[in-house]
């Protein structure tokens, strides 16, 4: 029989509650611990998964829990199929990139953080070509949607444009939707190793037909 906090007992021990061995702020801080460890195995996986794409090597699972230094059970708690990696690898690089136009308005004049940002975007579209044959199924499944991650990447840059604007260093007639679409066609046009010349050429030759 086991006696009760209110007096009374019970035979039945997982009804017991030990007075000194009962702390409530234990059980209020204890969650939010393992949430920020769960947080930063998540990032090291993502990370080491970027790295894994990069490569030629093996893509599995096990390549990536490796990478990361974690366990491959921690992996599939995160991601339970590839394609939830894949799209987590694919939606980090994209805030990556649209959120680096706001913190380079912040340090450079607009037509420098235009050609700034114009480099982010060519390392995005190089990661994107490590990764094609995930990209195509995700985008097959409907995971990531190509229209809406162009349309975020316009609204980004769209905000050095009107920065630029504003100080009547760049056109006021250029569009962010514009200059994602020329990106692309650069970062197509010169997909080979040979061309990263010619492509550091097109990009400063867009940006002098931006500036007034």
């Amino acid at each position: 029989m086991r006696r009760l906090l209110n007096g009374r007992t019970s035979a039945n021990p997982t009804l017991t509650l030990n007075r000194k061995n009962f702390h409530l702020s234990d059980q209020v801080s204890a969650p939010p611990a393992l949430r920020a460890d769960a947080l930063r195995n998540r990032a090291r996986l993502v990370e080491a998964a970027k790295r894994v794409f990069a490569s030629d090597g093996d893509f599995g699972p096990e390549a990536v829990a490796r990478e990361a230094g974690v366990g491959i059970g921690t992996l599939y708690r995160h991601f339970p199929d590839r394609n939830d990696l894949a799209a987590a690898v694919y939606e980090d690089e994209l805030d990556r990139v649209a959120d680096s136009a706001y913190e380079l308005l912040k340090t450079q004049t607009p037509a420098d953080a235009l050609r700034q940002w114009m480099d982010r975007f060519e390392q995005r579209f190089e990661n994107k070509r490590s990764m094609a044959p995930a990209l195509q199924s995700l985008i097959g499944s409907g995971a990531v949607n190509s229209v809406s991650s162009r349309a975020r990447l316009a609204a980004a840059v769209q905000e050095i444009l009107d920065a630029g604007i504003a100080t009547g260093e760049l056109r006021a007639e250029t569009r962010g939707a514009d200059v994602v679409v020329a990106l692309a066609a650069v970062c197509i046009a010169c997909v080979s190793p040979e061309s990263r010349d010619q492509l550091a050429r097109l990009l400063d030759l867009l940006v002098a037909g931006i500036k007034t």
